[in-house]
Parts: C-alpha cells; structure tokens; sequence
C-alpha cells in the first residue's frame, strides 16, 4: 500500500513540475509582455490563452508551485526514515550533522521569505507605445546615414509628447492635487472614490474592456504600459 501511495505522489509531483515548466514558458514567450507586443504586433493587443492573461496564468503558476511543494513534503514525510538513515552515513559526526541541517533549513526558509524584505526600486514608464518608438529609434540608428536622417522627425515628434505629457501632468497636480491613485488600488476602487466609471477608464487607458475590474493598477501599468499620472489626468477631466 505504502509502495502505491509513493508512486501516485511521485507520478503527481512530475505532472506539476511539468504544468510549471510549460506555464513558465507560456508566460514568458507567448503571453509576452506590453513592450514585446508592440515589437511583435506593433500596436498594444491583448494577449490571452483560454480567456487569461499573462497576470491570470502567473497566478495559476504560483498555486501550481505551491501544490508540488505540498507533495514534496509529502514525499519527505513518507521517506524520511530512508533520509535519516542515509543522512547519517553521509555525515557520522552528530554536531555536523546538527549544523548542516539547519544550516539548509535557514537557506530554505530565506529563499522561501526574502520577496517579504527586500526593497525594490520603483520608477515612471513611458506608455508602451512610446517605448516601442524609442526602441525602433535604436534599432534605426545601427543602420545606414539615410534612414537615420529619416528617424529624426519621429523622434522629434515623440519627444514632443513627452514634453506635453509632462507639462499636462504638472498642471494637472496643480489643479486638482487631491486626486492620487496607486498601483495596489483595483479600478472598482478608483470608481468608488472618485465616482466615475470602469469602462470610461479603459478607454481612455486603451485597456480593453473585457478586462476585470479588479485588476489592480499596478499590474495593468506594467501590461499596458500607463502612468498613473495619466489615469489621476482622466480623473480630473471627468470630474470637470
């Protein structure tokens, strides 16, 4: 019975490891984020692989390695007088082997916990259709005199609008400073405060509007490539 219940847990354990490997991959060269898509399709789309997204199967990622971790304990337990035996074989000393094993058990629980203490640093993006201009000016200037010659309006042109974006951004704090939105703030909590409406905001984000309302700001930032002072922008011409 012992013997089964092993195999059933091992067969379960490879499956997951598997379903992790292949979402990974998923996540990471076919739902690409919002800078590969505009190098890809050249225009902001979305992305999705059975109704989800990126963001959606980053979460089934993180609960999929939380279930091969459960087995694996399962595993450990259901073997464990094996390990103790071979572990004190390889290790003969008591106070080594004291040592060693909570040495590995610190290092386990730090990779485990260290996203709960580090700090990470934060700053503002330009909106992905800025940035997939700014990367195709790049490209352009590794190429030949006549075609850089034919980059410098575009370029002109976007730096225009990041001059505009910025002077509508501080008259914008200067009218209405009051308004402030935060990337762990969902779009039902912009509505609710500010009284205005989800589908309203995505329009005027290019977000699409099959897209949940509770999806947090942060994330959509990062797959659509907004600022947040943009979105406190729409607030107050809305409010006007």
């Amino acid at each position: 019975m012992k013997a089964k219940v092993n195999f059933i847990i091992d067969a379960i354990m490879f499956v997951l490891m598997g379903l992790l490997a292949g979402i990974g991959l998923l996540i990471k060269y076919v739902l690409v984020s919002g800078e590969e898509r505009w190098i890809k399709y050249g225009r902001n789309v979305d992305i999705r692989f059975w109704g989800l997204d990126r963001h959606h199967w980053g979460v089934i990622h993180l609960y999929v390695a939380i279930a091969l971790i459960i087995f694996l304990v399962l595993h450990i337990v259901l073997h464990w007088n094996m390990i103790v035996c071979l572990y004190k074989r390889i290790i003969g000393n008591r106070k080594a082997r004291i040592l060693c094993g909570l040495t590995f058990m610190i290092v386990t629980l730090l990779m485990v916990l260290f996203p709960y203490f580090i700090r990470v640093e934060t700053r503002e993006l330009a909106s992905g259709r800025e940035r997939f201009q700014n990367l195709s000016m790049k490209e352009d200037d590794s190429s030949i005199d006549e075609s850089i010659q034919k980059t410098k309006p575009e370029k002109e042109k976007v730096e225009l609008v990041a001059d505009v974006q910025e002077k509508e951004e501080e008259l914008h704090h200067h009218i209405d400073p009051s308004i402030e939105v935060r990337g762990l703030m969902t779009l039902s909590e912009v509505r609710r405060k500010y009284d205005i409406p989800c589908d309203y905001m995505k329009q005027k984000l290019d977000i699409p509007l099959s897209t949940s309302n509770s999806s947090k700001l942060g994330h959509l930032r990062k797959q659509y490539g907004f600022k947040m002072s943009e979105l406190e922008l729409i607030i107050a011409n809305y409010k006007k």
